[in-house]
C-alpha cells in the first residue's frame, strides 16, 4: 500500500513538474549551443540548376558563355546546360540560378534580408569573346518568391511570384523546419565575377553568410554587344538580344 502510494505521488509530481522542467531544459539547450558556437539553424546553397529545379518541368530559360560554338547538340534539359557548359570552358549568362535551404535545429526566428552585391567588371574585349548559347523555354516560366540580384546596378530586393517588390523573408521555424527560396542573379553588359553576402537575422542576431561558388566568385557573361545562338530545330540559330 506504502509503494502504491509512493508511485502515485510521484505520477503527482511529474505532472505537475513537468511544464516547469521541460522549457527550462529547451531554454539551457539554446544557451549551451550558442556558449559552444553551434548554430540554430543550417544553410545549403545549391549551385547546381539541374539539382535546384529538380521536379519541375524543363521550362526553365537558360543561357551559357562558351569559347567558341560547339560542334554537337547541347543537353537536352536546359538545366543541364550550366554542367555542359563548365566542361567546354564556360559560364553562366544573363542569369544564374540559386538555390538556399534554411533547416533549423531548435525553435528559431528567421528574417532574411537581400543580400549585398559584390562585383568586379572583368575585360571581354572588343568585340567580346565567345558565344552565348541559349535554350528555348517549354512551356511558362518558372518565377517563384525569390531575391532577384541586379549586377549591373549591384542591387537586389526580394520579389513574390508576379515579379512585384515583397518585404524581407520572416520565418518562425520549429526544429526540423525547412524553407527554400530561389536567388535570380541576372546581368546584361560585361563579364561580371561576383559574390554575395546574405544577412540573416537569427532569434535577433544578425548574420552575414558569404554565397560564393565553393569558395570561388561566380562568374557571370552579360548579353551587350553580343548575338544569341539559340538552339531551334536540331541546329544554332543567331537572333539579336536587341
Amino acid at each position: 500500500m506504502e509503494r502504491l502510494l509512493y508511485i502515485i505521488l510521484g505520477g503527482f509530481a511529474m505532472l505537475f513538474l513537468t511544464p516547469l522542467i521541460h522549457p527550462l531544459a529547451k531554454r539551457i539547450e539554446m544557451y549551451s549551443r550558442r556558449i559552444y558556437g553551434i548554430n540554430p539553424i543550417s544553410v545549403h546553397i545549391e549551385r547546381d540548376p539541374s539539382i535546384a529545379w529538380a521536379g519541375n518541368p524543363n521550362w526553365v530559360g537558360t543561357a551559357v558563355w562558351l569559347p567558341e560554338l560547339p560542334s554537337g547538340a547541347p543537353p537536352e534539359n536546359a538545366t543541364d546546360w550550366h554542367a555542359w557548359a563548365k566542361t567546354l570552358g564556360g559560364t553562366d549568362a544573363l542569369v544564374a540560378f540559386l538555390r538556399v535551404t534554411i533547416t533549423c535545429r531548435e525553435p528559431t526566428s528567421v528574417v532574411v534580408n537581400p543580400p549585398k552585391v559584390r562585383r568586379d567588371i572583368l575585360p571581354v574585349g572588343n568585340p567580346p569573346k565567345g558565344i552565348i548559347s541559349v535554350s528555348q523555354t517549354g512551356g511558362a516560366s518558372l518565377t517563384p518568391r525569390r531575391i532577384e540580384v541586379n549586377l549591373d546596378m549591384e542591387a537586389a530586393i526580394w520579389v513574390n511570384e508576379d515579379g512585384r517588390r515583397v518585404e524581407a523573408l520572416s520565418l518562425l521555424l520549429e526544429p526540423g523546419d525547412s524553407e527554400q527560396f530561389f536567388i535570380f542573379i541576372k546581368a546584361t553588359v560585361g563579364r561580371q565575377q561576383w559574390h554575395l553576402e546574405l544577412p540573416v537575422i537569427v532569434d535577433g542576431k544578425r548574420e552575414v553568410m558569404r554565397i560564393d561558388d565553393d569558395g570561388r566568385r561566380f562568374i557571370l557573361h552579360g548579353g551587350e554587344g553580343m548575338d544569341g545562338h539559340f538552339w531551334v530545330d536540331e541546329k544554332w540559330e543567331i537572333r539579336s538580344f536587341d
